[in-house]
């Protein structure tokens, strides 16, 4: 027997999946990753243990299975994307923490540079202002972390997203796939290469940055353990491929810490639209294929501060408190770190709003499960909008999916089929898709005759949804520009 190892970096933990030829899954091994908060806003991980822990379970899936490095065919790796590593090329080492992308420090740094700038920015790499992106990150650490400024000025600095920390780890090599370049808002989308005039207004030297590589790496990348990496693609690139969305218009969405809303657009990018993001959703041999993206910031992380805080005991009471209520009038816009698609409102907070004498535990929970839909159907009008086509199937993944109540407010909110895949490692396959086709042992054609198995999920007119969504989207502009206008920062 031969397998495929995909390594599966999220950010709240590591995984490491084992599949044989055929792309059933044999077994994983996961470790939690630990968070950090230093100050409100900022979010970072200790790049150290995040590459230490991966290295555990990939030991630990093999030793599992007494399975030995030759057996593998080569290896895929996924990742939470925009995160940001410093280490020093010689020692190897991590200068600082990993920057998350969920981290919001750069809120007033971004505000330095023009408007005209940031016109620029969208039309190259089809990014927003935000300080989600890891461009302003990197600008951050260089500018008020000694160790990597030190470095930077010595010409000892690299820098990378987190495939290119773990590529490095396992190989030695300092590349980055174009999937996960296209969301540092340093490369240019259309030449696929680092942009000078935006590294030169960042003052970022190109010399810090990693060597491109195609997401199906041909001839992949020798490892340590003696297996290559044929594949490397972001989280949310990866679960698009994994659910064979191969042509125009194929959507897909992610519930996972944050909601993520991919649609392949075909290999020119589209027509810039204001709300949404263009990616490279992932490049094999001469073909670059695109996506338009929707980014919403907070859904299981959301459900997670709501345990934390003890109005439930756990995720299944989302579904139990909800189904034989409502919401009771009260709305509840997510926005702990922000708005992401379309309002890119990095001073919007979170705001829960309706609230009278009467109001129950289980309104706030129901308001809770419908913001997320609610949310996820915002970034779905606009892509409609973009494409002036309309979503007549979405394929879905993530935890969040296990809630059915939750898929089923989602496909009567779209007026659309939802489908629920039996198999729930999608981004994990994508990775393992990605190493096949960069090992030349599968083709994209072959993939599309896989079959996959799960459950529809079929519309239902629902008026009193309809007009609570409208509610809900005024709610919203509440919550827009709240540190701005209070000069509190949460």
């Amino acid at each position: 027997m031969a397998y495929y190892l995909a390594i599966d970096e999220g950010t709240s933990s590591t995984r490491t999946l084992l599949f044989d030829e055929k792309f059933n899954l044999i077994d994983f091994s996961q470790k939690e990753i630990n968070m950090y908060y230093p100050k409100p806003g900022w979010v970072e991980q200790d790049a150290e243990e995040l590459y230490q822990k991966t290295e555990e379970t990939m030991l630990e899936v093999l030793e599992k299975n007494n399975i030995s490095w030759n057996e593998i065919i080569g290896i895929g790796i996924t990742n939470q994307r925009e995160t940001v590593v410093a280490w020093d090329k010689n020692k190897g080492k991590a200068l600082t923490r990993a920057i998350v992308w969920q981290c919001r420090r750069t809120d007033e740094l971004i505000n330095r540079y023009s408007a005209s700038f940031w016109n620029e920015v969208k039309r190259k790499t089809g990014l927003v202002k935000d300080p989600y992106f890891s461009g302003s990150k990197i600008v951050w650490m260089i500018e008020n972390v000694p160790a990597v400024k030190e470095a930077y000025e010595n010409g000892n600095l690299k820098v990378g997203t987190i495939e290119s920390w773990l590529a490095f780890k396992l190989s030695g090599k300092h590349i980055s796939d174009l999937s996960n370049a296209s969301r540092t808002q340093l490369l240019n989308i259309h030449t696929l290469d680092w942009d000078d005039e935006i590294l030169n207004t960042f003052g970022i030297k190109k010399d810090i940055l990693p060597q491109l590589v195609n997401t199906a790496i041909e001839g992949g990348i020798e490892t340590k353990f003696g297996p290559k990496i044929y594949g490397m693609i972001g989280d949310q690139q990866s679960a698009l491929f994994g659910q064979r969305a191969f042509e125009i218009g194929d959507s897909k969405c992610t519930y996972g810490t944050g909601a993520f809303v991919l649609m392949n657009s075909g290999n020119t990018p589209p027509k810039p639209h204001p709300g949404l993001l263009t990616s490279i959703g992932w490049k094999i041999k001469d073909e670059t294929i695109y996506s338009l993206e929707g980014s919403i910031f907070t859904v299981g992380a959301f459900f997670k501060w709501l345990k934390d805080i003890e109005i439930i005991d756990d995720y299944p009471d989302l579904e139990k408190y909800s189904l034989d209520n409502d919401n009771g009038g009260v709305y509840i816009v997510p926005a702990l770190s922000g708005l992401g698609t379309p309002y890119w409102d990095a001073d919007a907070r979170g705001l829960i709003i309706g609230l009278t004498r009467g109001t129950k535990k289980e309104n706030i929970i129901r308001a809770a499960l419908e913001s997320v839909a609610f949310s996820v159907r915002d970034v779905i009008d606009s892509m409609q909008e973009a494409v002036w086509t309309k979503i007549k199937k979405m394929n879905v993944d993530g935890g969040a999916t296990k809630n059915k109540l939750l898929m089923k407010i989602q496909s009567d909110l779209l007026n659309a089929e939802i489908f629920v895949p039996e198999f729930q490692e999608i981004t994990a396959l994508g990775a393992a898709f990605m190493a096949a086709i960069g090992s030349e042992n599968l083709s994209i054609n072959e993939i599309k005759n896989l079959q996959f198995s799960g459950i529809k999920i079929m519309p239902e007119e629902n008026e009193k949804l309809e007009r609570d969504y409208y509610i809900w989207k005024e709610a919203v502009l509440r919550s827009k520009g709240w540190i701005k206008s209070t000069n509190i920062n949460f």
